[in-house]
């Protein structure tokens, strides 16, 4: 049995690498590609191992045996016998008594459609969910520790450890990783695991005693079935490049919940019960819904409804998503992000109508303040040149004992309350917003769609349906909340593109609409009542690079917004720069004379240069990448200035107007700005906002 190098690894990835993360419908490899390996299978590196021999037995028991005897690429985390009979007594069952469907689901559990060396998994010091999910569709946690000689090793979900002597070996269709634990995956809810942990049991409490506990046991739209809708479609876009597109696998609903343990609520805010929450809840909710404070609904003992202090912290601190790992609280790999000049940033909305959370992962040496662990994530942080909000730490792991990934969401403990406030609102919030279109529909992260694959890969071919590097796709009629299309019988879609880093969008990812298209969809919610400007990042491009953009109308709450948006124009053309030269950004940044002449001439055109901060590379090297500053084909298009009020719903609307082969035409759709006056309107002043 050899282990494999790093070199190795590479040369089996180029014929045998599949790439995460969701994979096709079938766990099953192509049947095409069945053929025999003179070396070790997987299947018999199992059976010829005496120690894994109740595994092999439950893998056979399973049916998988015959898979694992042919070409493939998977990793298999291998329970040894010690393994499988402590986690059978746990269970009080022994190997006669496990049910076939008992065997399939701790097999399924146990096997990943990728190949994944221990390198691979993650620093030291990391605490992440694997890229691709076992053949179970659930996520592996990875974590990392000593064992008992003091070499490092990786950790899956909590409690089983990979044995440092055996990790890494290797077999001809995979990577075996021999565990001294049972890999265990919940298939209960949310609440049903939080519910299991005592340290968090006042939260809990408040969870039943609003009945939000219900809403989060919600799992699966049983009515969606994939078959219903055409298997894969064919497109184009950018003018010239080919891809295949599927619909969701499924259409899972997704949870997301911090949680503050009883001993910091004790010790913070000397709240040991229910009673003492609620008091907690109205001193934040009271002053920011003064309107509320003398209804009958507002007593403690209304608390299931939606006006009631408490139900609103409660709600406050849930998600609509199931974000999936520590690592996806924001998008992974800090993909497409200058970390020395930003820290990396999303926007969610949360289970308290009309309000979001900012989550973003601390980056910035310069901004870590006096308790801030560089690396990790925090909600509702301000910590800048000109602000001093700490935010609330997510911590990246509980404790061992205790399972946080459920079948329907995950938990995480927060090292303080979160709260809609004053500051929240005032401060915090009051800020240019910036949504990838990804994140502004929950369904996306539910399904472990967003930046599925591996974003250093192109498709290899056209139309390629390997999948090999992720998947595209399409959303039906009825699949993301708040969301129509129309096409108007030209065959268009609603498409999701996996992330690949070196195109010109913000995290390698994107969404087109195709066709001659109508779509609509509700906004994410603003904080405070005030003007804002709605901005739109999107790669515009012409005629020269084979264009496939075209031109769209743009309403917002069904009002026309000026005129059509031309997709085809860059910034750097006649008609939005007009007849000077367009300059290099990197030569005029630090020339405020020549840069605030640049800013006013797009600003005149209602343009922007893309983010600074933000870059595109082939290898997510920042160092090599180009700043989407500098690039003209790397915009933010003002779509409208409006006045909007909080608690109210908003809707943008975008119309295919184009009359050349509209039915071929598509609107790029990559990130969304919500900027209010108090940061636009810097601009009026012969000032400027940052350029990040």
């Amino acid at each position: 049995m050899k282990k494999l190098s790093l070199n190795i690894l590479y040369l089996l990835g180029i014929f045998a690498f599949v790439i995460p993360s969701m994979q096709s419908c079938n766990d099953e490899p192509d049947g095409d590609n069945f053929y025999s390996f003179t070396g070790q299978m997987m299947s018999e590196y199992l059976t010829a191992n005496t120690q894994y021999s109740q595994f092999a037995t439950i893998v056979q028991r399973a049916g998988l045996m015959d898979q694992l005897s042919a070409y493939g690429h998977y990793t298999c985390f291998a329970p040894t016998n010690d393994a499988v009979n402590a986690y059978l007594a746990k269970v009080g069952k022994s190997m006669e008594t496990l049910t076939d469907a008992d065997c399939d689901t701790l097999a399924r559990t146990h096997l990943v459609n990728v190949m994944y060396s221990v390198s691979e998994m993650g620093g030291e010091s990391s605490t992440s969910v694997l890229p691709t999910q076992n053949m179970m569709r659930r996520n592996l946690q990875i974590t990392h520790d000593k064992d008992e000689n003091g070499n490092s090793v990786v950790v899956v979900n909590g409690n089983s450890r990979v044995f440092f002597e055996h990790q890494d070996d290797s077999v001809e269709n995979g990577i075996m990783q021999p565990v001294n634990a049972v890999i265990e995956n919940s298939t209960l809810s949310v609440p049903s695991l939080i519910k299991k942990n005592p340290r968090v049991s006042i939260y809990m409490q408040a969870l039943e005693a609003t009945k939000l506990v219900e809403k989060l046991e919600a799992y699966k739209d049983n009515d969606y079935d994939p078959k219903d809708y055409e298997e894969k479609i064919q497109y184009m876009t950018g003018g010239s490049i080919y891809e295949v597109a599927n619909p969701p696998d499924q259409h899972l609903y997704g949870f997301t919940a911090f949680l503050v343990p009883d001993e910091i609520l004790k010790n913070n805010y000397n709240v040991t019960d229910l009673r003492g929450l609620y008091d907690l809840a109205c001193g934040i909710y009271d002053t920011m819904y003064p309107d509320d404070v003398n209804k009958p609904e507002h007593a403690f003992d209304h608390l299931t409804d939606p006006i009631n202090p408490l139900y609103r912290f409660m709600a406050y601190h849930l998600l609509d998503r199931n974000v999936q790992g520590y690592n996806y609280l924001t998008v992974r790999d800090d993909v497409g992000v200058d970390k020395s000049l930003a820290n990396t940033t999303d926007w969610y909305t949360t289970m308290l109508p009309y309000t979001m959370i900012k989550v973003e992962r601390l980056n910035v040496a310069k901004w870590q303040g006096p308790n801030g662990i560089l690396g990790d994530r925090y909600i509702n942080r301000r910590y800048d040149d000109t602000h001093t909000v700490r935010g609330v730490h997510i911590q990246p792991s509980v404790e061992p004992e205790y399972i946080t990934d459920g079948n329907n969401g995950v938990y995480f403990y927060i090292d303080d309350i979160i709260a809609f406030n004053e500051t929240t609102r005032d401060v915090v919030q009051n800020c240019r917003i910036r949504m990838d279109f990804s994140t502004i529909f929950p369904e996306i992260m539910s399904n472990n769609i967003r930046m599925n694959g591996t974003y250093t890969k192109d498709d290899e071919s056209k139309y390629d349906d390997s999948y090999k590097y992720g998947k595209n796709y399409f959303f039906p009629a009825g699949y993301l909340k708040n969301v129509t299309f129309s096409d108007n019988n030209t065959g268009g879609h609603f498409i999701y593109r996996r992330p690949r880093c070196n195109y010109y969008s913000m995290h390698g990812d994107e969404m087109i609409a195709n066709g001659v298209f109508d779509l609509e969809f509700v906004i994410p919610p603003v904080p405070f009542e005030s003007d804002w400007q709605i901005r739109l990042g999107f790669a515009p491009m012409d005629a020269s690079q084979g264009a496939s953009r075209g031109i769209f109308q743009i309403y917002f709450d069904d009002v026309a917004q000026g005129i059509p948006l031309n997709m085809d124009e860059r910034i750097n053309s006649t008609a939005v720069y007009g007849a000077s030269s367009f300059p290099d950004y990197l030569e005029i940044r630090d020339n405020d004379e020549k840069r605030a002449e640049d800013f006013k001439i797009l600003k005149n055109k209602g343009y922007y240069r893309g983010p600074y901060s933000i870059f595109h590379d082939a290898n997510n090297n920042v160092n090599t990448g180009e700043r989407f500053a500098k690039q003209p084909s790397t915009v933010r298009k003002v779509l409208c200035t409006v006045h909007i009020k909080p608690g109210q719903d908003h809707r943008l609307r975008i119309r295919n107007v184009s009359t050349f082969r509209a039915k071929e035409k598509e609107a790029m759709l990559d990130y969304l700005e919500f900027v209010p006056k108090s940061v636009y309107g810097v601009n009026d002043g012969g000032a400027a906002e940052d350029d990040l």
